[in-house]
């Protein structure tokens, strides 16, 4: 005896794959977008890019930026080190900035929908 009233089987989506993603794409892309901006750093880090007058940013200038909001005593060095190697390429792959290892430069793309969360935090 089942002690639910739901039948599994009538709570399938519309490829008929019981479950609950509807759109398949979009879906992921929310999913990435929400999975970068669940780091405080990344969301910090589009702050300060919304906020720079330039239109593109030295991430050395980006360190020395992040330094001083976080201030935790993390020096511009090492935050190069995680800007470069984890955050700003997480950043890039969903299409919020545009992230130029070579050059060591980063330029904000804006992200209406990313931008619309962050205000509500």
């Amino acid at each position: 005896m089942t002690t639910s009233n739901v039948n599994p089987d009538d709570d399938l989506t519309a490829d008929e794959t019981g479950g609950n993603r509807t759109h398949g794409l979009e879906d992921d892309r929310l999913d990435a977008l929400f999975g970068v901006l669940a780091d405080a750093r990344r969301r910090r880090v589009i702050r300060i890019l919304e906020d720079a007058d330039a239109e593109v940013m030295a991430v050395s200038t980006l360190a020395e930026a992040l330094a001083a909001r976080e201030q935790t005593g993390t020096s511009p060095d090492r935050l190069v080190v995680s800007l470069r190697h984890v955050h700003l390429p997480r950043l890039d792959a969903v299409g919020i900035v545009d992230f130029e290892p070579d050059r060591s430069q980063v330029r904000y793309k804006g992200a209406p929908v990313a931008g619309r969360l962050l205000e509500q935090l």
